[in-house]
């Protein structure tokens, strides 16, 4: 007995033959060209509808990559219910055209457009990221400079989840340079349009960005924006914002990082923080983050920024906090000088108005290419 399934199935193939009937009826009256080419259309029709499948949506977690707008319909014209930060967690429930009907956490329902809405993989990175930080200072504070692509993971062809705009403030947590491909096309991008909010030609620098002689690497730094994303940025479209006292100490290199360690007592000027900061050569890729390391410090008799302390050093990211015998300190990874697969953890403490080393061992290198 046939079931309602398979009955299902015919009904598609019985108009098909059907149409042959009909068309069959009036070929005669047309050329052997004209024939040929209604029977290719109608094969084609016929085998579109036979082949076409509905897809199903399948309801399931979402997050809002960028700040987004939740409609009233399906409709970029109607009303707003209401705006959704980055970052939301919604459950998508239906899709409708290229809008996606959801529901928010407190249970209201509504519409937002797809492509500002990521699954699981998206949920997954970004806590990822957040988690990456845990536990480590800034490195340093910076701007953007220029509208930045931001990302959540460093390279060219990986997806733009928003364009920040210039003067946006951030965090910077990590340095990591990529090999540059020969081929910069951005899928996520093949050609921007004017006025698209959501993508930029904000990486593709005519020069080797500043600091560096190596046009085959591009330098990307993981970063925290002010409603605590985190994600990555091309360093050419973002700039170090460092206290104006420190920013030209040593005006021949390129400053990296900085960090405040303790305070120097001043009668006349009050408390005034020491800092221990990082540079590297101008123009020249040294294959590290960083290549000196010095303590600035504030003298009290003359009432300026001098360096008390210096050490060279193919120092990476990030430099951290120590502390030992109560006496405040820092902890830096540098390049192991024989062993590629290592890294050298030291840790240095702040002592008698200078820093001294107290351990030292090696780690695995986890870092990217340099």
């Amino acid at each position: 007995m046939e079931t309602p399934r398979l009955r299902h199935r015919r009904i598609p193939a019985l108009k098909f033959l059907v149409y042959t009937f009909i068309l069959s009826l009036f070929l005669p009256a047309l050329g052997c060209q004209e024939i040929d080419t209604i029977k290719k259309e109608l094969i084609v029709k016929v085998e579109t509808k036979l082949l076409k499948k509905k897809t199903q949506f399948v309801p399931r977690e979402g997050i809002t990559l960028r700040p987004t707008s939740l409609y009233q319909t399906a409709n970029l014209n109607s009303e707003i219910i209401r705006k959704l930060p980055a970052e939301t967690p919604l459950n998508l429930l239906d899709k409708v055209g290229e809008m996606l009907k959801v529901r928010t956490r407190d249970g209201r329902e509504g519409y937002v457009e797809q492509k500002s809405v990521g699954g699981d993989d998206i949920i997954a990175k970004t806590h990822e990221l957040r988690k990456s930080i845990e536990g480590i200072p800034p490195q340093a504070e910076a701007v953007t400079k220029s509208k930045a692509n931001f990302r959540l993971v460093p390279g060219r062809q990986h997806e733009i989840i928003e364009v920040l705009p210039p003067g946006k403030k951030l965090e910077v947590y990590e340095r990591v340079v990529t090999l540059r491909s020969n081929q910069t096309f951005d899928r996520a991008n093949p050609r921007p349009k004017t006025g698209d909010p959501t993508v930029v030609p904000a990486d593709e620098p005519q020069t080797p960005e500043e600091g560096s002689d190596d046009v085959r690497k591009d330098v990307w730094y993981k970063v925290k924006i002010e409603d605590g994303r985190v994600g990555y940025i091309f360093t050419h479209n973002m700039k170090l914002s460092p206290p104006e006292d420190i920013a030209k100490t040593v005006p021949f290199m390129r400053m990296v990082t900085w960090r405040a360690i303790n305070v120097t007592d001043d009668p006349d000027v009050g408390a005034k923080s020491n800092y221990i900061v990082a540079y590297a050569p101008i123009g020249k890729d040294a294959g590290c983050d960083y290549t000196r390391l010095y303590l600035v410090s504030w003298s009290s008799k003359l009432k300026r920024r001098i360096i008390t302390w210096q050490l060279r050093i193919n120092g990476v990211l990030p430099i951290t906090d120590f502390h030992f015998e109560g006496k405040p300190g820092f902890s830096v990874r540098y390049l192991h000088p024989n062993k590629r697969d290592k890294l050298v953890l030291a840790n240095f403490i702040f002592s008698r108005g200078s820093v001294r080393k107290v351990s030292e061992e090696e780690i695995p290198n986890t870092a990217e290419t340099h």
